[in-house]
């Protein structure tokens, strides 16, 4: 497969720039982190020099180990600290969790037991947020970003894991410790000023953020805007249930807007205008299509396994987190209803299952049904397995910023069955979808329930089938990227313009 001409020119050589890693550090990896992977890879391809900005650390030294110590060894440790936590996040939470509930709490988790657990944790928490102010306003809200080069470890143990198969394509990591936590404190308005990134020092031409910030960036651009912010969804403002704090999710959007931003659809940049209260442009410079998640050699592999997980020959597909917006219950349901359940179909559920009210929920649902499969975390190929040999792919999804699941099965021609959202719409005029992507209408369940009945009478020659998917997701794909190194090179070069 060949790259794009705009891969091949370079346009980008000689650039540094920095992107921020707070949705590569989190646990699960979401859509807004193959955005980031995407960024990453096309950047790197065009020509820049990549650096990704973290809030890990080095963690196992202290000042006076590092004393005795040369400063190789102590780049070595920092590296290995930093790459792996990028590999397991999770584990700083399984050392905090453990922290916080000790043997005897254990023993002690009666009500009064859990009041006081409570109150010790609020207590920790108010008394860190002060230390945390306090630590910023003695750095006067500036931080310098500490350089690592990946250029000496190259051969580390966590470099080919999948998880960070990004690493190939970036330069380094500055590591700004606790960064982010500044900037969440920034936009609950806990500080007058956000932070300082000063990346001067450092030959930084622009900073690109995977998703919206309070902070302010310094770099040697002598253009206003050194910062390039991504903007994906509005989703904590419309939908009760979003981990996010509508007021800082609002407040993170009003700073991000104030400098330069772009949208990964339009549905989301005329949203976010409306909910702002903003003038929104319609200009397609400002707009940046991610590309699927799926991959060539990936598909590849997977078309030569046979099975997986005993998976029926026949099921319908669900690739997603298991949170309430995405209405996993609702396809649950219309599975259930129509004559799928009792044709020998499967439902799939690839996605990650929160031990939360929700999670629960959707586990008691299935509970003695024998033909949904709860999947719980696929692997990169184990998901590429199930796009090529799904019947269809479901998305009922209530709100989106974007969808890339939606994509990924769009790009292969699977049949796409998904809610009439603005941006599945998008979706299917990005990639000339033809009849196989049904838009429908939630509060139809008839209509969904018929178009999963016609499924059933699909007679799908699966061998065939697997290879005209990677066919097609091979010609589609080479036009999506050459339409996302165009918007790339657009935002970039219009940045660092003087």
């Amino acid at each position: 497969m060949a790259d794009s001409i705009y891969a091949k020119e370079k346009p980008l050589s000689k650039m540094r720039i920095a992107i921020t890693a707070i949705d590569l550090e989190q646990a699960e990896h979401r859509g807004i982190a193959y955005l980031s992977k995407g960024l990453i890879s096309s950047l790197s391809d065009l020509g820049a020099e990549v650096y990704l900005i973290t809030g890990f650390y080095g963690r196992r030294l202290n000042p006076l180990m590092k004393l005795s110590m040369s400063k190789q060894s102590i780049r070595e440790v920092d590296c290995a600290d930093i790459l792996d936590q990028f590999c397991d996040p999770s584990s700083r939470m399984k050392k905090r969790k453990k922290m916080e509930h000790s043997d005897l709490e254990e023993d002690l988790m009666t009500k009064l037991g859990n009041k006081i657990i409570h109150f010790k944790n609020e207590s920790l928490i108010f008394i860190n947020l002060l230390f945390c102010i306090l630590r910023f306003y003695l750095r006067k809200g500036r931080f310098v970003a500490k350089i690592i080069y990946l250029s000496n470890f190259e051969n580390s143990p966590y470099f080919g894991k999948e998880r960070v198969d990004y690493l190939s394509n970036i330069s380094g990591f500055l590591s700004i410790k606790d960064i982010y936590i500044f900037s969440t404190l920034r936009s609950k308005r806990f500080l007058l000023k956000a932070p300082i990134i000063d990346l001067r020092k450092l030959n930084i031409d622009l900073l690109i953020t995977s998703c919206p910030l309070s902070i302010d960036v310094k770099t040697n651009n002598r253009n206003s805007f050194s910062c390039l912010q991504m903007i994906m969804d509005f989703i904590p403002l419309s939908f009760s249930k979003h981990p996010d704090h509508p007021f800082g999710f609002y407040n993170r959007l009003k700073d991000a807007m104030e400098t330069k931003s772009c949208f990964i659809s339009k549905a989301s940049r005329e949203k976010i205008c409306l909910l702002l209260e903003k003038p929104c442009i319609n200009d397609e410079k400002n707009i940046i299509y991610p590309m699927p998640s799926l991959n060539v050699s990936k598909l590849e592999l997977a078309g030569k396994v046979k099975n997986l997980r005993g998976i029926r020959k026949k099921f319908i597909l669900f690739n997603s987190s298991v949170v309430p917006r995405k209405n996993l219950h609702f396809l649950i349901n219309i599975f259930q209803s129509s004559v799928l359940a009792s044709e020998g179909f499967d439902l799939c559920v690839a996605g990650k299952i929160h031990d939360d009210e929700y999670g629960l929920e959707i586990q008691r649902m299935c509970e003695d049904v024998t033909n949904i499969k709860l999947l719980d975390y696929v692997d990169e190929t184990e998901k590429a397995w199930l796009f090529l040999n799904a019947y269809a792919f479901a998305s009922p999804s209530c709100v989106e910023g974007f969808g890339i699941p939606v994509l990924d099965a769009a790009s292969l021609g699977v049949r796409v069955l998904v809610s009439d959202l603005p941006s599945h719409r998008e979706i299917s005029n990005l990639v000339k979808a033809n009849h196989d992507f049904r838009l429908l209408d939630l509060s139809n369940e008839d209509n969904w329930i018929y178009e999963f009945n016609l499924l059933n009478t699909l007679n799908l020659d699966m061998e065939n089938e697997i290879k005209n998917r990677i066919y097609n997701f091979k010609s589609r794909f080479n036009d999506l990227k050459y339409i996302f190194e165009k918007s790339i090179i657009d935002l970039v070069t219009e940045e660092i313009k003087y």
